[in-house]
């Protein structure tokens, strides 16, 4: 998928969930169609990104959360303290979150009728690191900078957190540890000071 079109699809995602935190904060009931109508999206397009209600509010709630990478990311800094930045914020929304993201992963599990994934979810830390990452782009190439971005956004996502916290049992200072030590692996991969 394209980079233009992959940014109309998060467009769209994200003017669908600010349709559903504006019809939560006026009280209304929240399902699809209303969504779509209140984002100003045909109700079919709506579908093709939520197909079940309660999932779409969740995810709303949890997105509305999200602050802005400028809110996380220092201005003067390394590129590698700007990655770690965005890292450590990962991890505190995990553990803030942690039992919201854990029905909302669960969800994310389920097949729909056909066998697909009931909904596909948004990748919030994608452009937070692309951000961070930003000051290398032109030294690493659009194709490695990608990959990059790629990368420490998978070993930085709330199903590793999970694996570190039940799986392997680490509290919650280990798991900063661990997850510090595999970014700084993959930045060094790449030549990232």
């Amino acid at each position: 998928m394209n980079r233009e079109r992959l940014g109309q699809k998060l467009r769209t995602r994200r003017d669908l969930l600010a349709a559903a935190r504006a019809l939560i904060d006026r009280g209304a009931e929240i399902n699809v169609a209303a969504v779509a109508d209140e984002a100003g999206i045909s109700r079919a397009t709506a579908y093709r990104y939520f197909s079940d209600s309660a999932t779409l509010a969740l995810e709303a709630v949890l997105d509305g959360a999200v602050v802005a990478p400028q809110n996380v990311i220092p201005e003067r800094a390394s590129t590698r303290e700007r990655v770690h930045a965005v890292r450590r914020y990962w991890l505190s929304f995990y553990s803030i979150w942690e039992n919201r993201l854990r029905v909302f992963a669960a969800r994310a599990l389920q097949s729909g009728s056909d066998g697909a994934p009931r909904y596909r979810r948004a990748a919030r830390r994608l452009p937070m690191f692309r951000e961070a990452l930003a000051p290398v782009g032109t030294r690493l190439g659009e194709k490695k900078l990608e990959e990059l971005t790629l990368a420490v956004s998978a070993v930085s996502g709330f199903e590793n957190y999970i694996t570190l916290k039940d799986i392997l049992g680490q509290d919650q200072a280990r798991i900063e540890a661990l997850s510090a030590t595999i970014l700084d692996a993959l930045l060094d991969k790449y030549g990232v000071a």
